[in-house]
């Protein structure tokens, strides 16, 4: 597996708003893909409301296979925002339901930090972020891998 972005990141944008659903629009963003060994689309990251002032980035996530990620391609990813923003803290909003997005989130070290009452509708929001300093510090944080900007196939 590998990542992709630069001129396909509007691309892998959509491809995530696709996958989330509910017409997602998200202004100026940044997103980065991951494709397979057969250069399928199987999931994407996208960051946008960048702060630069406040040094904060949001971030929403979406994939079609389960074992979409590496340590490896997760430094990767987050590197944009830590390492080329100098973002100092990842901001993710997530409906309540997605108990396994939470759970995703938690394992590369975002920490709950607090609950929008029907943020979404009928869903509770949870608030989770993640600063540079743990990322810096945790265990899947161990090397980088470059950002390859190929085309990939369509799903």
């Amino acid at each position: 597996m590998r990542l992709i972005s630069g001129p396909f990141s509007p691309l892998v944008a959509q491809w995530v708003a696709d996958q989330i659903g509910h017409g997602l629009d998200w202004g100026p963003c940044e997103a980065i893909g991951v494709v397979d060994k057969n250069d399928t689309l199987i999931g994407g990251v996208v960051f946008n409301s960048y702060q630069p002032q406040y040094r904060n980035i949001e971030v929403s996530f979406a994939a079609i296979r389960p074992n979409w990620l590496t340590p490896n391609l997760v430094t990767g990813i987050l590197s944009y925002a830590f390492d080329q923003l100098d973002c100092q803290r990842i901001t993710s909003l997530t409906p309540k339901k997605l108990r396994r997005a939470r759970q995703f989130l938690q394992k590369f070290g975002f920490k709950h930090e607090g609950t929008v009452r029907r943020g979404y509708g009928d869903d509770d929001c949870i608030i989770s972020g993640l600063l540079k300093s743990e990322w810096q510090n945790h265990r899947f944080n161990k090397g980088r891998v470059d950002v390859e900007t190929e085309a990939p196939r369509s799903t």
